[in-house]
């Protein structure tokens, strides 16, 4: 205890520098959550009248909520859509440039993949609603294939929204994610695609059994993290439809939004937010164990 003690003395000025960043998290993460959960055991409608009622806001959220059912099957669509994207098209893009021979070519295709991230999300997504609109891009290239049956209103339609709402954003290109698969496979040694090509391996079996199992630990990472943030996103779908038509494609985003800006019940949006916090919250937790794992193994 006492050896304790005095190794923290000795090193007093770095826990002093340590409490900045501790103190920003807890004003601007752990203070909102439970002033969030505070206001979740509330009937508050935003005025000076506030009526505590317990667990009542998670009762009606879990048991009587009917657009809970429709919110979750969307956001885990949209889940599973973004992660093929941001992950899978992310590492296809990486295994390209790997394989590419020319270093000239590598970095221009590099610049490629990069430029896309330099564009604010919001431009892309209000490109994409015009280009859905009737006479939009969408349906005028399909006429021009001769496709003209396909033609419809994607963004009103509620069979094609959610479709619609996964396909905007085209190609789907993650600079970050590519450039963090990028310098996985720098770290797969030489030696072992010499070893691969004495053994006859071809391209397809290099790369299902030697450069996906050397790069698992990327790979588990960013799964979660890209779930971490599609599970709490919604701004693409609240600039494309608000949860339209006819909340076919809302998400707790959505929901809590609504809840909260347009009815006025802070308190059952809370609810809904703290519930989403808390799940996300156990998601990073497991991601930064993982994280720490694969750092280990690589060391």
């Amino acid at each position: 205890m006492r050896h304790t003690l005095k190794s923290v003395y000795k090193a007093r000025y770095l826990y002093l520098f340590l409490l900045i960043p501790f103190a920003f998290i807890a004003l601007f993460i752990f203070y909102p959550f439970l002033r969030g959960f505070q206001i979740s055991l509330l009937d508050w409608s935003g005025g000076n009248r506030t009526e505590f009622v317990g667990f009542d806001n998670y009762r009606e959220l879990f048991w009587n909520e009917p657009l809970l059912g429709r919110a979750v099957r969307n956001i885990l669509i949209l889940a599973v859509a973004g992660i093929l994207q941001a992950v899978g098209i992310s590492f296809l893009m990486a295994w390209v440039i790997h394989h590419i021979r020319s270093a000239k070519s590598k970095y221009v295709m590099r610049i490629f993949v990069i430029v896309p991230s330099l564009i604010p999300a919001i431009v892309g997504y209000l490109l994409w609603k015009k280009f859905y609109e009737p006479e939009g891009l969408v349906n005028r290239l399909l006429g021009l294939v001769g496709l003209d049956f396909l033609q419809q209103a994607w963004l009103g339609d509620v069979t094609v929204v959610v479709t619609a709402i996964v396909f905007a954003g085209f190609p789907w290109l993650n600079g970050a994610n590519t450039l963090i698969y990028l310098a996985g496979f720098l770290q797969i040694p030489k030696e072992m695609y010499e070893a691969a090509k004495i053994d006859g391996a071809t391209s397809w079996r290099t790369l299902w059994h030697l450069e996906i199992p050397m790069l698992a630990g990327q790979t588990r990472i960013l799964l979660l993290l890209s779930l971490i943030s599609l599970l709490q996103n919604y701004d693409n779908v609240f600039l494309l439809t608000q949860g339209g038509p006819m909340d076919a494609s809302v998400v707790p985003g959505i929901l809590l939004y609504k809840n909260a800006f347009l009815f006025g019940r802070y308190g059952y949006a809370s609810a809904i937010g703290v519930s989403l916090f808390a799940f996300i919250f156990i998601l990073s937790l497991l991601s930064m164990r993982l994280s720490k794992e694969s750092g280990e193994k690589v060391s």
